[in-house]
């Protein structure tokens, strides 16, 4: 049975095959055989539809978006598709339009169809990219930041940039030991001059859940929901505080984010600043995930393995490049 949180998302509908249904003949994707819910995420609703006609990515953005949000954050994603950025096709409607809204009965859906990628994210495989892999991923990521593109900028509650307000927001849901890790982060991060970072087009979201390596040893750059023109340096520390981590492996961890440190300088053109930038930023998105996962597990009763991945993942962050 499907996690109920995930269709709090969006509108109540008692099958969603009958979602999947409309969504096929708007898309011409064929006749409809089954809907898989994927139950990973903190964002929009996303299902694989399978039809007649092969599999397809059905996403459904959550009712707290607004619809410029949505097509903001569709438009997002084109904007890397067309510039060759590793990340599934994204199909037209019947419109030839890149989202669809969707209407049934007293309900009302904004949908987008995407290429389904045959294989696995790293969070259901249960290991961390190799050295060759993370030197790809940095690669994806370096790609991006090379794209003319500026969004509007959508709030993202995990994002460095929003550190120092759900801080202020959810610091009650510390205990007193997670506190007096954290705190002093925020302390230090209030005086930092984060707008001296130079900016650039980030997905913001680049971890294990949003990478996928398919049947062919390709990765795939999913999910554009929490992309933004912000500090480029943001994108490198995700990928740092996630997937480069190996948690109670201190050595191989630094070992790791060292090298793709050096990787993406290189790639960028890195200034000293950002080099400069590297510790508080990182020790921030580490703090970042203490605080969230608290929230979640003691405010929402969300204790789920995503949870308690990203908050074993920033207590082990913290603990690095401390000597």
């Amino acid at each position: 049975m499907v996690n109920n949180r995930f269709y709090e998302r969006i509108d109540k509908i008692e099958d969603i095959n009958i979602l999947s249904e409309l969504v096929c003949k708007e898309y011409k994707l064929g006749n409809l055989h089954d809907t898989f819910v994927i139950e990973i995420g903190y964002e929009d609703f996303n299902a694989i539809i399978t039809t007649d006609t092969g599999k397809y990515l059905m996403k459904v953005f959550r009712n707290s978006r607004s619809d410029e949000e949505v097509e903001q954050c569709i438009e997002r994603t084109w904007q890397a598709y067309k510039n060759g950025v590793k990340v599934p096709k994204i199909y037209l409607n019947s419109k030839n339009k890149i989202y669809s809204i969707i209407n049934y009965l007293n309900s009302r859906y904004r949908v987008t169809v995407m290429e389904y990628i045959n294989g696995k994210n790293f969070f259901d495989l249960g290991r961390k990219p190799t050295d060759k892999e993370l030197e790809k991923i940095v690669s994806i990521a370096s790609s991006l930041s090379k794209i003319d593109y500026h969004p509007n900028f959508i709030y993202d509650t995990w994002a460095i940039t929003s550190f120092c307000a759900e801080f202020e927001k959810k610091k009650k849901y510390l205990s007193n030991e997670y506190y007096n890790l954290v705190n002093p982060i925020y302390e230090k991060f209030k005086r930092f001059d984060y707008d001296k970072l130079p900016k650039s087009f980030v997905h913001g979201d680049m971890m294990s859940t949003n990478l996928l390596i398919d049947d062919k040893g390709e990765i795939w750059l999913i999910d554009f929901s929490v992309s933004n023109y912000m500090a480029r340096i943001n994108e490198l520390i995700v990928i740092c505080d996630d997937i480069a981590l190996i948690v109670n492996d201190k050595e191989e961890s630094e070992k790791r984010i060292k090298k793709i440190f050096k990787q993406w300088c290189n790639e960028v053109n890195a200034t000293d600043f950002e080099r400069e930038s590297f510790k508080i930023l990182f020790d921030v998105a580490n703090a970042i995930n203490v605080l969230n996962t608290q929230y979640e597990i003691k405010e929402l009763k969300n204790d789920s393995d995503e949870t308690i991945m990203h908050l074993e993942a920033g207590l082990f962050g913290l603990s690095l490049f401390n000597d």
